[in-house]
């Protein structure tokens, strides 16, 4: 009886030091790949042309954030369907970030833009 529950506590440990270095290896896998949450088109898409340049497809990005107005305004992925329209002045933004947002600021998903948003909320 002795020898069969040292086995079973032998099992036991191999399974929870398995299941403790997979998750060590997996959390420090996604360390190390870069999240970059404000990226942006190399150039501009009018709104009444079809797009003709070539998209990294690799990213699926799902909002597209436009100047209207002196206002930023967020848009979905196909630049015709308005998300949200935000009270973020245009003009109160540093240079850099309106040279995004001029060509378009693309974002991947939800949480990303309202981490933007949240960034440059009055």
């Amino acid at each position: 009886m002795k020898k069969v529950n040292r086995i079973r506590i032998l099992c036991v440990l191999a399974v929870v030091s398995l299941i403790l270095v997979l998750g060590y290896f997996g959390n420090r896998a996604e360390e190390e790949i870069p999240m970059d949450t404000e990226q942006a088109l190399p150039t501009e898409i009018p709104m009444d042309t079809e797009p003709s340049l070539t998209v990294n497809h690799n990213i699926n990005y799902k909002y597209v954030i436009i100047e209207e107005g002196d206002y930023l305004t967020v848009y979905y992925a196909d630049r015709r369907t308005v998300y949200e329209y935000t009270d973020i002045r245009y003009s109160d933004l540093e240079d850099t970030l309106r040279q995004k947002i001029r060509k378009g600021y693309w974002i991947e998903n939800e949480e990303q833009l309202y981490g933007f948003l949240e960034n440059y909320d009055t």
